[in-house]
């Protein structure tokens, strides 16, 4: 028994003898269904059967399985303490161990992600296009200190590729010598992992690694939250070596050091705090230092914000396999944002652009969703 599923089987044994269910209230996909099966609890008493043999996982069993958000939202409100997120993973792992086959809605993902390198079915190519208009940038062995990992859904989604064109401008801006690694970047493997994948995720991690490690980088930047929380949490070592920040840290540093200014902003927004950025990783301050240097722009919170921030629903597969579920949650947040009378929702994360976004088109909201470097970059002063 491995240390991931020993620890599973403690979460669920210590969650079996605990009858508060504070954890639901807290819980997205709950709020959305209210079933018992796929809260916290529910899921946890299910592994505990399962894994005890008194219950033979079957499809209702898979699709309990892969119903959680793996948001942690459920942890902060839980009186016993318990990482039910780590569990929900390591069951979603235990299954693939067992021979059970993954959603046939995941199958397409993990395809492409053994052909190609990325979740998207497209070419390795692909990777560089929207870098097209750039020169010079590709990372150079020995030379490139400071390494840009964009990552596969903000290089390959055309409609977010602005975040990266915004993110170049800005470190060009003050001058950053920075390089990309274009058609060898390689995914970071966290879609495959929070969905039980471990072969396939180590496969990833260790290609990815060795040319990360091949280029001799000092530090690499990501405005990706879920890359970030793979690279600096999933990569045991890395983090010792090179240091790893997330775009919003980067930024920070370039606005308290006053290399970057911005100019005035009339306008109210409200942050959402990503799920992998915020309570996985522990990066609050960072983005909303930036939002208060920008004079003139009023930064409202949402009622449940930071470690209490309610998911976008679109993390850990969920979106791919419940997509209506996801969207749900997602217009639950949008609706929250709404209540603060901001102009827009930023955000700093592909995926909670992409939900959010979707959420508002679909309901006609004056909101606007957007990307933390996309908006400094409409902010930025550019030097004289």
């Amino acid at each position: 028994m491995n240390s991931g599923t020993a620890a599973m089987l403690e979460t669920a044994e210590a969650c079996a003898k605990c009858r508060c269910g504070c954890c639901k209230d807290q819980c997205p996909m709950y709020s959305e269904i209210v079933e018992e099966s796929i809260s916290p609890k529910g899921r946890n008493l299910l592994i505990r059967a399962v894994c005890g043999g008194v219950v033979e996982p079957d499809e209702r069993t898979v699709r309990i399985a892969y119903s959680c958000l793996l948001c942690r939202r459920d942890e902060y409100d839980c009186s016993a303490k318990l990482k039910n997120a780590e569990a929900a993973e390591a069951f979603r792992e235990y299954l693939v161990d067992k021979g059970i086959p993954p959603l046939k809605e995941h199958e397409p993902l993990i395809k492409s992600l053994e052909n190609y390198g990325n979740p998207w079915q497209e070419s390795r190519a692909a990777r560089k296009r929207w870098a097209r208009e750039l020169k010079g940038r590709k990372a150079i062995p020995g030379k490139t200190k400071v390494l840009f990992y964009v990552g596969c859904t903000f290089a390959l989604d055309r409609s977010l590729q602005d975040t990266p064109k915004a993110l170049v401008r800005l470190m060009e801006h003050v001058n950053e010598d920075f390089g990309l690694m274009l058609e060898d970047e390689v995914c970071c493997g966290s879609t495959v992992k929070r969905i039980g994948q471990r072969a396939l995720f180590e496969r990833l991690r260790e290609e990815n690694e060795t040319k990360i490690r091949g280029l001799g980088v000092e530090t690499i930047v990501t405005a990706c939250a879920g890359c970030y929380k793979t690279l600096k949490q999933d990569y045991p070592g890395l983090g010792e070596d090179v240091e790893i920040l997330h775009s919003t840290e980067y930024m920070s540093r370039l606005v308290r050091s006053g290399k970057i200014k911005f100019r005035n902003a009339k306008m109210a927004v409200t942050y959402h705090d990503p799920c992998h950025l915020g309570r996985h990783a522990e990066v609050y301050d960072a983005p909303r230092a930036i939002l208060r240097a920008v004079p003139g722009l009023k930064l409202i919170e949402m009622r449940n914000s930071r470690e209490k921030a309610r998911c976008c629903g679109g993390g850990a597969g969920v979106k791919t396999a419940y997509p209506e579920l996801s969207g749900k949650a997602a217009l639950r947040r949008l609706k929250e944002a709404e209540r603060t009378g901001a102009d827009a929702i930023v955000t700093t994360c592909p995926f909670c652009v992409q939900t959010l976004g979707a959420a508002a088109e679909a309901n006609s909201s004056k909101i606007r969703v957007i990307e933390l470097s996309v908006f400094l970059d409409e902010l930025v002063i550019p030097t004289s």
